[in-house]
């Protein structure tokens, strides 16, 4: 099976009107058929072609070292689950699939945990409160402190990405294509913004980022858009990809992952699309990069780092979108989204090993290995601390020590 239909929804989903799943469910069956009679012929050559790249050797000039580690349990879960970490000024959140958040300290120790049950996204921090979504549609806020309860609300819709929260209001984008503003005091629902969904998309969204009272978001149609968070207005809305071909599976243009969103520009990368740099202020298009990723994109050394579906990690000019150089010894490897940290780049891989490379030509100059199971959640660097969750369910926190320089 082509990997990304490894990243293709339910079809089935109990969110999902009857007769609009058993065409989905009919339409998925006729691709799969297709897909499988036009392998026949060359099953060995495409299953050598998607094999992951063996690593090589190389010369060490920068090391992560583990200053703590906790066991959060089951962690992603084995649909393709996205939950991701959560921060503050001085914690960070995390939370497992079966529904147990806890909160940790930035330098270790576990401050508090509470189980919800089965979680299907996570984990949001603002306005004092710990947002999560159950598996079956019902957003949770806990109070950052307590981590008690605050209220619970059926949004009646699957949520696959982390809840966000700001200026006295939480955004929650469902798989639906709505984005949803409640009162983060009580829950209560404010506006709608509605995005019309494709047969088939990704399993996931993307984790809307708020910024000065604006929403920043992309949907399974391909859009980019701007929305006060104060009443639900649309401000700009932009493609990032436009479907194209017969077969819908070709047609797929989701924006999964958070756009990047700069002083005064904002980056957003599609699946079968490009990655696209848009002014912020009223999102006027300024260049466009040809690739197609489902992976967050990251900024530093004057570039933006993104990850296409291959695994090919490219370094662009986040000034003219020209391309500086690309990574290709981690090919099919499944890698994470990248993060600069501590000067360098680091992307994970489906094995759990954790590279570092350098930002100015993509050189791999660092490795370690969080466990077995790879890493699927974005990591993040903060305070001088890289934070690792796997899949399986181990955080980590890492330092870097730069070899070379010694």
């Amino acid at each position: 099976m082509p990997q990304s239909l490894l990243f293709l929804s339910r079809v089935a989903s109990p969110f999902v009107p009857a007769k609009t799943a058993k065409r989905m469910a009919v339409l998925l069956c006729a691709l799969m058929v297709l897909l499988s009679i036009s392998a026949c012929g060359s099953k060995d050559d495409d299953e050598e072609l998607s094999k992951p790249i063996p690593l090589e050797k190389f010369d060490v000039k920068a090391k992560l070292k583990s200053e703590w580690s906790a066991n959060m349990g089951p962690g992603q879960g084995e649909r393709y689950d996205r939950l991701t970490l959560g921060f503050d000024s001085d914690s960070v959140y995390a939370a497992n699939i079966k529904g147990e958040v806890s909160r940790y300290q930035l330098q270790g120790g576990l401050t508090w945990r509470n189980k919800l049950g089965p979680l299907s996204a996570g984990v949001g921090v603002g306005e004092s409160l710990v947002l999560v979504a159950t598996s079956n549609g019902v957003v949770v806020a806990l109070s950052s402190a307590d981590g008690v309860e605050q209220w619970r609300k059926d949004v009646r819709g699957e949520v696959l990405a982390a809840p966000q929260a700001s200026r006295g209001i939480v955004i929650v984008q469902t798989y639906d294509g709505r984005l949803i503003g409640m009162a983060a005091e009580s829950g209560e629902q404010l506006w709608v913004y509605t995005s019309d969904t494709p047969l088939l998309t990704l399993r996931g969204t993307a984790t809307p980022v708020i910024e000065n009272g604006i929403a920043y978001t992309g949907f399974a149609t391909g859009k980019l858009v701007a929305i006060d968070i104060t009443n639900g207005n649309l401000i700009w809305d932009k493609p990032v990809a436009i479907a194209k071909g017969q077969a819908e599976i070709d047609r797929i243009v989701d924006i999964d992952a958070s756009p990047l969103v700069s002083s005064n520009r904002i980056f957003a990368a599609s699946f079968n699309g490009n990655l696209f740099a848009f002014l912020k202020r009223d999102g006027r298009p300024l260049w466009r990069f040809d690739t197609s990723s489902y992976r967050e994109v990251a900024e530093g050394f004057k570039n933006i780092y993104v990850v296409d579906e291959k695994s090919r990690l490219f370094a662009v000019d986040a000034e003219s979108g020209e391309q500086r150089w690309e990574q290709s010894a981690l090919l099919n490897r499944q890698l994470s989204a990248p993060v600069v940290f501590a000067g360098f780049l680091v992307v994970a891989d489906y094995d759990g090993h954790i590279h570092v490379m350098s930002q100015i030509d993509g050189s791999i100059i660092g490795r370690t290995k969080i466990d077995g199971s790879g890493v699927r959640v974005p990591m993040r660097a903060v305070d001088n601390m890289l934070y690792v969750y796997s899949n399986k369910g181990k955080l980590a926190a890492y330092t870097l020590e730069n070899v070379a320089s010694k």
